[in-house]
């Protein structure tokens, strides 16, 4: 696999999970919208109510891996002299003031993550 096609594969996930992130988000915020409007006794709405949070918690989680494949694409793109702008993807997400958080992802470990992609 060429690392243009590398690119192209990782592209297509980004903008995938960029459309099913969007509609996971508009149906947990109908259903919210209709859990608070309903009639349910309190505690049942309270027990929704947890589990569409819990939801958008997740949903959170896994934008934070798409941010680290957007991390990826560029870093293979920018050492490989590969433009990207056919691809249509943003620049990659920075931590702004947390260069110790455990979402960063390292040159080393991109490094890593694309020489065991090779194998």
């Amino acid at each position: 696999m060429t690392y243009d096609e590398l690119i192209k594969e990782l592209c297509d996930v980004i903008k995938e999970s960029e459309s099913n992130s969007i509609a996971i988000y508009d149906n947990l915020e109908s259903i919210n919208s209709i859990i608070i409007n309903s009639s349910i006794h309190s505690h049942e709405i309270e027990k929704v109510s947890k589990l569409v949070s819990t939801s958008f918690g997740m949903l959170q989680h896994q934008d934070l891996h798409r941010q680290k494949i957007e991390k990826i694409v560029n870093y293979v793109s920018q050492t490989n002299n590969i433009d990207i702008s056919d691809y249509n993807i943003a620049p990659s997400a920075k931590n702004i003031g947390k260069n110790d958080s455990e979402d960063m992802v390292s040159n080393d470990e991109l490094e890593a993550l694309i020489q065991s992609m090779g194998k």
